[in-house]
């Protein structure tokens, strides 16, 4: 019975760890955020939230693997990545030739477009084709975005770089800017706040068509394999878009 007993203690203590993949028993997924993305990646009570959070908690609980996150402007995001800080950037990453040059990207979860941001008040003049590249409008985007790729080779008149989302919609509210253009999750959640004393409107008309994916080292193809794995079967069950829409319940986002 003595040594009954030892074999069912070994094996409880054995089985414990041993939940879904590897009871997340892996080595820690070390997954680089830039929190200033609302709905993809931001800070609630302040905690990590959004969409590409809850990405990456289940890839981890998919992978067996612990996750650990570690937040970066978005240039320091791919320096994390080169000095090996982290493995794998989730924050809402176009998906560019450029890039493509120098990292593995998964597969695409959703396929988005660069939109713009108005004070409602502006909507009869701002609203119609062709009016935001007009000269005489005052355009912004994020530094460092394709946001901004896009507005310095569209816009003619006066562009305006922000660090920030929250500094660029401060300067959309306080008219030191006619538009705003980012990414159309942002946007949505931008515009849809009510804690601004003007009222802001989304334009939902794309201007880009940009995949999003997770970007990995070039040396770290097995890395890629097993997210691109998890990927497909998120795509099968449904699960990819049941988390989506969780965060963007309404269709701004391509690729559904």
């Amino acid at each position: 019975m003595r040594l009954f007993a030892v074999v069912m203690v070994a094996l409880s203590v054995l089985l414990s760890g041993c939940s879904g993949k590897g009871g997340l028993q892996g080595e820690p997924l070390r997954v680089g955020v830039m929190a200033d993305y609302p709905p993809l990646v931001f800070h609630q009570d302040g905690q990590l939230a959004g969409l590409e959070v809850d990405f990456a908690r289940q890839l981890g609980e998919d992978l067996g693997r612990p996750v650990t996150f570690q937040e970066y402007g978005f240039a320091g995001l791919f320096r994390a990545l080169d000095s090996g800080e982290i493995d794998i950037i989730m924050s809402g990453v176009s998906v560019t030739a450029e890039r493509q040059r120098h990292y593995l990207f998964s597969l695409p979860y959703t396929t988005i477009g660069q939109m713009a941001m108005i004070r409602l008040d502006d909507a009869a003049r701002l609203s119609t084709p062709g009016a935001l590249f007009h000269s005489q409008y005052r355009v912004g985007y994020k530094s460092g975005t394709t946001g901004e790729a896009f507005v310095l080779s569209r816009v003619d008149g006066k562009t305006v770089g922000f660090d920030s989302n929250d500094e660029a919609t401060e300067a959309l509210v306080e008219g030191d800017i006619d538009v705003y253009i980012h990414d159309a999750p942002t946007v949505w959640n931008l515009a849809n706040r009510h804690e601004y004393p003007v009222k802001l409107l989304g334009l939902y008309k794309p201007l880009t068509q940009e995949p999003l994916a997770w970007v990995m080292r070039k040396d770290n193809m097995k890395l890629k394999s097993d997210v691109d794995e998890v990927l497909k079967a998120w795509m099968n069950n449904g699960e990819l878009m049941r988390m989506k829409h969780q965060w963007i319940p309404v269709k701004i986002l391509s690729g559904e």
